[in-house]
């Protein structure tokens, strides 16, 4: 049963491609045609293609989806003090890249990890103990979580204060594993440092292993809306697409009781 969802899902996720629905429509119009019938159905698959790929590629469809992602956090995302006792600050992953057979973390782990590090220093200014919990394996030789503590040591925190969740492959096993290691420790006093079109789906997770993080969004990705559709709205609004499906899939699993 899972396993048919997932692939329901991943097929889901492919048509908010944009080249992926120009790749279709082109498939559907050219076996209509090759029939030499269906002359209306071409047309509306054309049109619709168009459509889509219009409102992917111009940002409109992009800033709606990154208010529904986002809005909610833009304010917790904002460094306060707060009265939490001996906190952890959990920090997912956002990839490894591998140039030249050097690995170093994507450019978007640098704004969790400069947020993860100014909330550490918050209480570290007030002699206030607290440690950061880094999450991600990733797909390369080194784990996200190894490149992630070799720089938060270069900023000055100490090694102590630093606990490895070097397995996690995705979100899903980001949250679980997190548990395992929160359980053993007894702390109910947690915050989430992730990116902001990132953080719903990351915080229902959570949620569904029974943690209840204070979210702490590093950063926020929007679109402009333009006359011409442009890569870099589509780009964009894949991205949050897909957020989107994911947050779909987990109220899904989470209403069959199958995330646990």
């Amino acid at each position: 049963m899972k396993f048919l969802l997932d692939f329901l899902f991943r097929v889901l996720q492919l048509f908010t491609e944009p080249y992926f629905l120009v790749f279709l429509a082109i498939v559907i119009i050219a076996l209509l045609k090759r029939k030499n019938k269906c002359k209306n159905l071409r047309i509306g698959v054309f049109i619709s293609a168009v459509v889509m790929v219009i409102l992917i590629g111009n940002g409109f469809l992009g800033k709606l989806i990154s208010g529904y992602l986002q809005k909610s956090y833009i304010r917790t995302s904002e460094i306060k003090n707060t009265p939490a006792q001996n906190p952890i600050i959990v920090v997912l992953g956002g990839g490894i890249v591998d140039i030249d057979n050097t690995e170093k973390l994507h450019t978007m782990s640098y704004s969790r990890m400069v947020t993860a590090y100014q909330l550490y220093h918050e209480y570290q200014k007030n002699n206030q103990p607290c440690k950061i919990l880094i999450s991600g394996k990733g797909r390369g030789h080194i784990s996200e979580a190894e490149l992630f503590r070799e720089d938060f040591k270069k900023m000055g925190v100490p090694d102590s204060d630093l606990i490895m969740e070097g397995k996690s492959m995705n979100t899903y096993q980001n949250a679980k594993f997190s548990r395992e290691i929160l359980k053993k420790m007894g702390t109910s006093n947690l915050y989430l440092v992730t990116s902001g079109f990132h953080m719903k789906r990351s915080l229902a997770l959570f949620h569904t292993f029974g943690l209840k993080p204070i979210p702490q969004a590093s950063d926020f990705i929007d679109t402009e809306i333009t006359v011409f559709p442009n890569s870099y709205n589509a780009a964009f609004t894949f991205v949050m697409l897909k957020e989107v499906v994911g947050i779909w899939q987990v109220q899904l699993y989470n209403s069959l009781g199958m995330n646990k």
